[in-house]
């Protein structure tokens, strides 16, 4: 394997053609640091699935260094075809991370290509692929998943997201309550992940908190209510958004 256990060693930037598929995941777990990390090295890259103190991250190295904290993507895998996503960036590092990291994991599990198509940053930048093929091996996934406590298998991997470049806009928002337990802790800010089916109406509905900080003081529940009594706008070239996946940040602050 040509990354450590951190991935403090990164693959050197640069383009890539499509790879020749690596036997198998190479498994690495820590119990010290509460790591459980699946990688397949390509050469040129390595991708990398990384449970770590039970948050879940799927990295892709070897890619150039980003001028900016996001990079703008068309990615196809398993089910996944030609969608638009946005990825992490890691700061000065030629690293990129999957903004859903267990729902493009799932898609991998039985093997299969993984296309990246990374637009350019700016006038000098230019288009760039990654072309990865993942051998049909689920062992080491599914032990970085259930290391993370995600599910194996998930049924709203399959439904259309809608694209959050430049975002929808709202008609109606909810405003939403800050927990009673986080004001008598005078906890200041939080921040809470939410997934929802937009109904007939434009209204999120069935609800799920992704991604909860701090967990134990209700904002999931709080952003999960407002969400529900919010609607969306529709969208002004016409698209129908009903029956499909939003995806968004709810920002709490005391005070506000």
């Amino acid at each position: 394997m040509r990354v450590p256990v951190l991935l403090l060693a990164l693959a050197a930037a640069g383009p890539a053609l499509a790879q020749e598929p690596g036997e198998d995941w190479d498994l690495t777990t820590n119990a010290e640091r509460q790591l459980t990390l699946a990688t397949l090295d390509f050469g040129d890259n390595v991708l990398a699935l990384r449970c770590q103190a039970g948050t879940l991250d799927l990295l892709l190295t070897g890619v150039p260094v980003s001028t900016g904290a996001t990079r703008t993507a068309v990615v196809s895998a398993g089910a996944i075809a030609d969608e638009s996503q946005i990825w992490t960036a890691l700061s000065g590092q030629p690293v990129i991370g999957a903004d859903e990291p267990a729902r493009l994991a799932r898609q991998l599990r039985a093997g299969g290509l993984l296309d990246v198509r990374l637009a350019p940053e700016g006038a000098t930048d230019r288009p760039r692929r990654y072309q990865l093929t993942a051998p049909p091996s689920a062992n080491a996934v599914n032990a970085v998943l259930t290391a993370c406590g995600h599910p194996l298998d998930e049924p709203r991997d399959l439904i259309a997201r809608i694209s959050t470049v430049p975002g929808p806009t709202w008609a109606y928002t909810a405003a939403a309550e800050y927990p009673v337990a986080a004001v008598s802790r005078n906890l200041p800010e939080a921040v809470v992940r939410l997934s929802c089916i937009v109904g007939p109406e434009l209204q999120p509905q069935d609800c799920l908190v992704e991604s909860e900080t701090p967990t134990g003081f209700g904002f999931g529940a709080a952003a999960a209510s407002s969400a529900e009594r919010s609607r969306l706008a529709p969208p002004a070239d016409g698209s129908d958004l009903r029956g499909r996946l939003l995806r968004y940040k709810v920002r709490f602050r005391l005070g506000n």
